[in-house]
């Protein structure tokens, strides 16, 4: 009589590898995700096992629920329409000069903030007459008037007369720079006699409140320039803005209210809007200009 053998195990078990109708091993195996305590961690089969149900709302119930959702959906659209989001793939590269591409972020009466990129080694003219000028390098290094930027640091030129000329930016292909164009005006900023560069490697960040820090660049009045760095798991209280407010991401990403900015994301927030609660469930840095409102700031981790 012949034994009987045992089914053989699907070569995909055999071989390690896990084919598109069975669950990778490892989908067993507690995870811990960015921002949350290794207690929660739980393995993802597990937990879909256990806590999951089908939910069959009756026909009342589930139009409770679907008007409860949109009219979610609808406070939310209306308390974002006022801010102007652009994403990182928004918008048009234009040519500012051979090698060099501009693609504008957002413009008023006030000021234009634009992003600029080089595509080969290059050189370009800022116009500086009567307007005040913010860089931030984001990547790679930029030679302003002939004084060498590094990556995060910041130059703030005042506005010059016509005779000391252009700003002059020279940088190698694949360098991206932040800048902003001030024009004069009754509530100008960057009105000093003097440029001003703050190096991103010679600054310490400084607590503003838990898990969330600051590295101002330049302050005039209740305006501040600065990167502000989220830890995993940090926020910000909902607060509002006394002023324009623009947020670049640098790097990471960050919850404005129900609105996510990743990196290379930006979003202007104009005076008298207020955004809700702000939080980084992987970490963040980026670049902010605007008032810092009191509500964001933790007296205990902040004194004064």
């Amino acid at each position: 009589m012949k034994p009987l053998t045992p089914p053989s195990t699907p070569p995909s078990i055999m071989s390690g590898t896990t084919s598109s109708a069975l669950i990778d091993p490892a989908e067993f195996e507690p995870q811990t995700l960015p921002g949350v305590a290794p207690l929660a961690a739980l393995g993802l089969a597990p937990t879909l096992a256990t806590a999951l149900s089908p939910i069959e709302p009756d026909a009342a119930q589930d139009a409770r629920l679907r008007g409860k959702l949109l009219a979610r959906v609808a406070r939310s659209a209306a308390a974002n329409r006022p801010f102007v989001t652009t994403r990182v793939h928004d918008g048009e590269w234009l040519m500012l000069a051979p090698g060099v591409q501009q693609r504008h972020l957002h413009a008023d009466d006030a000021t234009q903030s634009s992003l600029l990129q080089w595509q080969a080694d290059a050189a370009c003219s800022l116009p500086a007459a009567g307007q005040a000028h913010e860089c931030l390098v984001l990547q790679g290094e930029v030679h302003v008037n002939g004084q060498t930027l590094h990556e995060q640091d910041y130059l703030l030129c005042p506005p010059q007369e016509n005779e000391q000329g252009p700003l002059r930016l020279q940088a190698r292909a694949g360098t991206r720079l932040y800048w902003r164009r001030i024009a004069p005006g009754e509530e100008a900023f960057g009105r000093t006699a003097m440029p001003h560069l703050a190096r991103a490697n010679d600054m310490a960040w400084e607590p503003l409140r838990r898990g969330v820090q600051i590295k101002p660049l330049y302050a005039e009045g209740d305006r501040i320039s600065m990167l502000v760095q989220f830890e995993p798991g940090a926020s910000v209280p909902a607060h509002g803005h006394g002023h324009g407010e623009e947020c670049l991401m640098v790097a990471g990403d960050l919850f404005l209210g129900d609105v996510l900015l990743c990196q290379g994301d930006f979003q202007f927030a104009p005076r008298g809007t207020g955004h809700g609660a702000l939080q980084s469930d992987v970490g963040c840095v980026l670049y902010f200009h605007g008032a810092i409102d009191p509500a964001v700031v933790d007296p205990s981790v902040r004194p004064g």
